[in-house]
């Protein structure tokens, strides 16, 4: 047999890579060390962190941007909650200033048993009949969602969403409204 002389000549390994291994102790003293180094410091940055994205928060509220909104204020599902419910006159937004009349009235009027109780009645009336339009409203709703996004889109608490912002006066609606009365959603 003959030998190969273009075969690669041995390759001469040198022990070592060139410092010690170093020791368990030094290498656990070299993992110890504090997750923060200046904690007042690291508090300090979490803050304006927090102050500057709760700032984009409450613009994109005011101004309708849903790209910088809370997340319970995102996607399609809500922006077509309060388009919807945005667009409509309910009687749900004015139960807050009828009630404070009520109250007033029933206090003029505590010595008449009569006309307190008729108060009283109209009032009870008046809210089991925001209560049945709301209801109404959230079937309608209903109707919309599942035809416009399916049932893959909606998201649990959906019906609450709508009837926090059915009950809310119209100025006090956050995220601001940003179409008019009567322009609903297609």
């Amino acid at each position: 047999m003959a030998k190969h002389e273009d075969a690669a000549p041995a390759i001469d390994v040198q022990g070592g890579k060139g410092r010690p291994t170093p020791k368990r102790k030094e290498r656990e003293a070299a993992n110890k060390r504090p997750f923060i180094v200046d904690p007042k410091a690291d508090r300090k940055v979490r803050q304006t962190q927090v102050r500057e994205r709760r700032a984009k928060e409450q613009q994109a509220l005011l101004t309708g941007d849903e790209r910088h909104m809370p997340a319970e204020h995102r996607g399609a599902d809500r922006k077509l909650i309060r388009t919807y419910i945005d667009a409509r006159t309910g009687l749900g937004e004015f139960l807050l200033p009828i009630a404070v009349v009520f109250v007033v009235a029933s206090m003029f009027f505590n010595n008449n048993p009569n006309v307190g109780g008729l108060i009283v009645l109209a009032f009870y009336v008046f809210v089991l009949v925001t209560v049945g339009e709301t209801i109404w409203a959230q079937r309608q709703l209903r109707a919309l969602l599942l035809d416009k996004i399916g049932t893959s889109g909606l998201r649990r608490g959906w019906r609450l969403y709508a009837t926090a912002r059915m009950f809310n006066i119209r100025r006090l609606r956050v995220p601001r409204p940003v179409i008019k009365r009567g322009e609903f959603p297609t």
